[in-house]
């Protein structure tokens, strides 16, 4: 495979082949044989011209044209996170094929992202909350996991504070409040300053669907118990990991009060 800006280190011949799976390059003319690292591959004008039609494409609304260009990507760089996205993206949500954004991200887990993957993964990320919103801890996994320099972490922040309160304003019940998902949210609050994401677990006390406010339901024991436990004392475990900042301290006494007055509605 021949990919333009990919030239012999040797010799300077254009005249090589390219191998997309194990990123090698061998020279036609003086025979010399090259490794491309995933960066170095990925600034080559035909892969960065196909990887940024692809996300303009899609950006756009045109999922045909971007799933064209990712997977002419794919052809060059076949770990290229971005493209692999959009793929994923156009075959879970266009075509119906359940099951492709899971792979997508189980595949990312073992990928070495490089910093302009990661912009462009957050920026797509943030471009499809709609319907991403069932992949909230993934998106932000990935993105942590890539983004751990204290020079990323403001992007990162707001990253999080992005994500994370869209997703919660729009879970149909309490129910997502697993221990995993509070163990992850607390790991999140101890480490990054994320004041949206905790007002948007406050807030859930009064507006999440399940919340007896929301339905009038506290006259419905066992069920107002139920959110107690699954809802709001997780929030207040969350909210007391809260790294220690100007916000924490104005947090728990907030929870503290919404706490109070639930458990008062809760006896009456």
């Amino acid at each position: 495979m021949e990919i333009n800006g990919i030239t012999c280190e040797g010799c300077g011949s254009t005249d090589v082949e390219f191998d997309p799976a194990t990123r090698k390059v061998h020279c036609n003319q003086c025979g010399r044989e090259m490794y491309y690292s995933r960066a170095r591959l990925g600034a080559t004008g035909k892969i960065a011209f196909a990887k940024d039609n692809a996300i303009k494409f899609f950006k756009g609304g045109n999922f045909p044209e971007a799933r064209k260009f990712a997977a002419d990507v794919l052809n060059m760089m076949q770990d290229n996170a971005a493209a692999q996205f959009m793929v994923a993206y156009c075959d879970e949500f266009c075509e119906g094929l359940s099951g492709s954004m899971t792979v997508f991200f189980k595949r990312a887990e073992d990928i070495p992202l490089e910093y302009d993957e990661v912009r462009d993964l957050i920026d797509l990320f943030e471009s499809t909350l709609y319907n991403m919103r069932d992949f909230e801890v993934q998106m932000v996994s990935l993105v942590v996991a890539n983004m751990q320099s204290m020079e990323d972490r403001s992007r990162l922040e707001s990253f999080i504070d992005a994500v994370c309160p869209f997703c919660i304003a729009r879970y149909a019940s309490e129910d997502f409040m697993t221990a995993e998902r509070e163990s992850f949210y607390q790991d999140i609050a101890a480490n990054c300053n994320i004041p949206k994401t905790c007002l948007a677990l406050l807030k859930g006390i009064r507006e999440n669907p399940g919340s007896p406010y929301k339905n009038g339901s506290f006259a419905l024991r066992r069920r107002t118990s139920y959110f107690l436990e699954h809802y709001v004392e997780p929030v207040g475990r969350i909210v007391n990991s809260m790294k220690a900042s100007q916000y924490k301290q104005k947090f728990l006494v907030a929870y503290q009060q919404v706490s109070e007055q639930y458990r008062s509605m809760a006896s009456q």
